[in-house]
């Protein structure tokens, strides 16, 4: 059983007929349902940019370390006959270049980075 509270916000008088439209198409005309909805694709964008800057901050140790795309077949065979920590540490750093394939994103080193080398040594990549 769902407990809720009315909160309030405001919507600018150009933004209500969008609000109106899009309350209708995801949630049945419902503006607390497509909040709702509204609400569940924004945490999934969060985690989307997250996850991107995690594989940046992968594609940037990928970088340092001196490693190529073409060197990938040679580590990934390593990796899978020896499961040393530094094997291992290769394959995930080759795992987070290869589902990348585009261009890094170039971003500004943060204190806030803490998080970041944190995701990354839960991987396993950051011995």
């Amino acid at each position: 059983m769902r407990t809720s509270s009315t909160i309030g916000f405001a919507v600018d008088e150009a933004d209500r007929s969008r609000l109106d439209h899009l309350a209708t198409v995801f949630g049945g005309g419902n503006r607390s349902a497509f909040l709702r909805v509204a609400m569940k694709v924004m945490e999934r964008y969060e985690r989307a940019q997250r996850l991107a800057q995690v594989q940046a901050y992968g594609a940037e140790r990928l970088a340092e370390s001196g490693y190529t795309i073409e060197d990938f077949p040679d580590l990934v065979a390593k990796a899978v006959a020896d499961p040393s920590h530094e094997a291992t540490t290769r394959a995930d750093l080759i795992v987070a270049e290869i589902s990348r394939r585009a261009k890094p994103i170039v971003r500004e080193p943060s204190e806030d980075d803490g998080w970041l080398r944190d995701a990354y040594a839960t991987w396993g990549a950051d011995g």
